[in-house]
């Protein structure tokens, strides 16, 4: 805070002093009781972190194992012999039916694919003989394809 200039000759003032307003002082007791409520939030703390690491332990040991020991043991007793069942009543025999279905369904197209496979070999003699159209696809070894663009 400046101190107002002061007229020539004038006798000299008392020195300025700062002010205590009423909001420095709440803050000045806020923090007190920020300073003596800490011994007590540190004892809050400690005893929460107790309890957090209490329940965590409980929590990894106790029960997990019994978890663990339940899902094996509905896994191993219920589970496996229910999905056993099921596939030896149902799935196997269903799949069975469709193979021999589908075995049998080859059977019967393999003389029809071959009769239809020799009258493709016929037609393709006949268009080959008819020579409309040739297609090489291996490139022409008498001429080289660099040759053509440096002349």
């Amino acid at each position: 805070m400046r101190r107002p200039r002061q007229a020539p000759g004038a006798p000299p003032g008392p020195p300025a002093r700062p002010r205590r307003t009423r909001q420095s002082s709440e803050q000045t007791v806020q923090q007190k009781l920020r300073e003596s409520f800490a011994v007590p939030r540190l004892l809050v703390n400690r005893i929460a972190v107790f309890l957090i690491e209490l329940v965590r332990f409980l929590g990894e040991t106790v029960v997990q194992v019994l978890a663990v020991g339940l899902l094996r043991a509905i896994g191993d007793h219920i589970l496996k012999p229910f999905l056993a069942a099921t596939f030896n009543s149902l799935l196997q025999p269903l799949l069975l039916f469709l193979l021999k279905i589908l075995r049998g369904i080859r059977d019967l197209t393999d003389p029809i694919i071959d009769v239809l496979a020799a009258v493709c070999a016929q037609v393709a003699v006949l268009l080959r003989a008819v020579r409309l159209v040739e297609v090489n696809l291996q490139p022409d070894r008498r001429t080289d394809v660099r040759d053509v663009g440096s002349s």
